[in-house]
């Protein structure tokens, strides 16, 4: 396998295509960090309120799959049920 084709995983028609995207995604990545520069300096309660929310929601979910993660991993853990919802063979 040529060098080339382990850089670009993206066949030769797609190439400009990705690079469209990503040039994009900057531009829009850009535009978005000074739409939010311009909000945390117009309305600096505002976005701490809302930073603070997003924490407490990383924290609720963290600690959401913690718990399915241990109970997933416990040595004892309760046998699953098969349910049957194909319903009875016609066989």
């Amino acid at each position: 396998m040529a060098e080339e084709e382990t850089d670009q995983p993206f066949t030769s028609e797609l190439g400009p295509l990705v690079e469209e995207v990503r040039r994009f995604a900057a531009a829009v990545g850009e535009k978005a960090q000074q739409a939010g520069g311009r909000f945390r300096e117009q309305n600096p309660e505002v976005y701490g309120h809302l930073a603070t929310a997003g924490s407490e929601l990383l924290a609720a979910f963290r600690a959401v799959v913690s718990g399915h993660e241990r109970r997933w991993s416990a040595p004892g853990r309760a046998e699953s049920e098969h349910i049957d919802l194909d319903g009875p063979s016609d066989n």
